[in-house]
């Protein structure tokens, strides 16, 4: 959705519950959580209230301003705590989903020409850890835990970054979303940045957003039986010319290190 498009709807949304004192009222008209731009929208929502708030509190200590005041305050800890309970709900439901599907496909998010963002990763990613990037992957794949790979854990230090996974080994991290319970849509392979922690967020957050809206056009595609055959396949032959150039890579490194 463009910005001035989510601009218009967070605007009809903040006029919509600018009217409203009930509870129950405010949270029927905030946004679905379904919507695909509900955390943005709330986002944006939450702001204007404040925004809003802070104004009248600049007018004095009249007991109409205190009402609107409080009113105002009201209403931004419903929105505050609407979104964490979607956040919440949100997690657990990804969580439980994948836990109930060990077994997992992997899809590949794609550039603009086609090939895939992981293979194109691996040409910073040094043939030694080559084996790590595997294990990551297998580990992604399977559900099984095996020498020093961690499993997969939610990237939640950051706003930005709500939605994405991490399975890492070493240095090895491997991040992803999930697309339904047996679907993981893989974004990232990339080496963890030592003592940088600002670029490892940005690579995340420019990564998330050039993936984003191929992302969303799957997580529809996927509803359709044939359509999920069809890009399971697609990803099964990907997977295979991964799995095999990582294969070859160990093996060249092992040759080297004779």
């Amino acid at each position: 959705m463009k910005d001035d498009e989510l601009e218009k709807l967070r605007n009809s949304y903040f006029e919509a519950i600018s009217l409203l004192q009930n509870e129950e009222d405010i949270l029927n008209s905030l946004p679905n959580p379904e919507y695909q731009s509900f955390f943005p929208l709330m986002e944006g929502l939450i702001v204007k209230l404040v925004s809003e708030c802070k104004e009248f509190q600049q007018l004095g200590d009249e007991a109409d301003v205190l009402e609107e005041v409080a009113n105002l305050k009201k209403k931004i800890a419903i929105c505050q705590q609407r979104v964490e309970q979607v956040k919440n709900q949100v997690k657990e439901d990804s969580l439980e989903s994948q836990s109930s599907h060990p077994k997992r496909h992997l899809i590949f998010a794609k550039t603009t020409f086609g090939s895939t963002y992981l293979e194109r990763d691996l040409r910073d990613i040094p043939k030694e850890y080559y084996d790590k990037v595997l294990s990551t992957l297998d580990t992604l794949e399977s559900g099984n835990i095996t020498g020093n790979v961690e499993k997969a854990r939610q990237l939640v230090n950051n706003k930005k970054l709500f939605g994405l996974y991490e399975v890492k080994e070493f240095k090895v991290r491997l991040i992803y979303r999930v697309l339904n319970g047996d679907m993981v849509y893989v974004t990232q392979v990339r080496m963890k940045k030592d003592n940088n922690s600002s670029i490892d967020k940005n690579e995340l957050i420019s990564r998330s957003r050039s993936t984003n809206n191929e992302y969303m056009e799957l997580k529809d595609r996927v509803q359709n039986p044939t359509d999920r055959e069809l890009l399971i396949m697609e990803h099964d032959k990907i997977r295979q010319e991964i799995f095999q150039k990582l294969t070859n890579g160990k093996k060249e490194d092992k040759g080297d290190q004779k």
